[in-house]
């Protein structure tokens, strides 16, 4: 892909590699200095085997266990209280779970898709458990939501509450970047807008700064400093304006330009 404009960070800005379980993936990333961001849809419980490979592994290839170096997918329904949380995300999280996950079990298992060092590790795929999540939800039509609370597919609860076990987990996993899904499912945007605000306002100030303390982000984006930003050139106190117009598609697919 050729990357136009060029990225101002040198050599490149932080790179993020999305991760559902392989060996080879978290030894691409310790070598390439990247973020493992492990995209789970069966959260922190599912996740612990898989962050805890991904530690040992480092270690044994002696890289420092600095918590950015590692990200973690995780379903977040914020309410007033526990029992508004469970009547407000029922839906959509049995609409998500019970629904959106169809695999079939042959593609998730093909020959090939897993490395016999992965498979050697038991380290399972992300695939492989929505086929299996799939396959057990149409035999009984699809988890309930306390069934989904309580395997810890998504964390619900007050802010207060939401904020201790999201603390958890980030110590547990050992995990400095939580990437938070709080639209999920057939969510209405009113409902996706009322989740992020709480979250926003009462929930993320509680986790600022959690490992902040002992370890650096070097992989989180930064501003170019004011200084050395570009400014628009001005003609005549006005944003000068390009002379042609857009390029605009023939009847044979190519681009052609109108104008001179």
């Amino acid at each position: 892909m050729n990357v136009w404009p060029r990225p101002v960070q040198k050599p490149h800005p932080p790179v993020w590699i999305p991760g559902g379980g392989s060996i080879e993936t978290w030894h691409w990333c310790a070598e390439s200095d990247y973020v493992y961001s492990y995209l789970s849809y069966f959260g922190y419980k599912q996740g612990r085997a898989t962050m805890k490979g991904y530690w040992q592994e480092l270690a044994r290839l002696g890289v420092e266990p600095n918590p950015y170096r590692g990200g973690f997918l995780q379903f977040v329904g914020v309410a007033d209280s526990r029992e508004e949380a469970l009547e407000l995300y029922r839906e959509p999280a049995e609409y998500f779970y019970g629904r959106c996950l169809h695999v079939d079990p042959r593609f998730a298992t093909a020959p090939g898709y897993m490395s016999e060092a992965s498979l050697r590790a038991r380290v399972q795929s992300q695939v492989a458990r929505a086929a299996a999540q799939s396959r057990e939800g149409a035999a009984r039509g699809g988890p309930r939501i306390e069934e989904i609370v309580e395997q810890g597919f998504v964390i619900i609860g007050s802010p207060d509450e939401v904020a201790d076990q999201l603390r958890e987990v980030a110590t547990e996993l050992n995990v400095g970047h939580l990437m938070l899904l709080l639209q999920f499912g057939n969510m209405s945007r009113e409902l996706a807008m009322h989740n992020t605000e709480l979250f926003a306002k009462r929930v993320m100030p509680q986790l600022a700064g959690l490992f902040d303390d002992r370890w650096e982000n070097r992989w989180w984006p930064r501003p170019v400093a004011a200084a050395d930003r570009a400014r628009p050139r001005e003609q005549g106190g006005r944003r000068s304006r390009p002379t042609r117009s857009a390029p605009q598609a023939s009847e044979g697919g190519l681009l052609r330009r109108e104008g001179p």
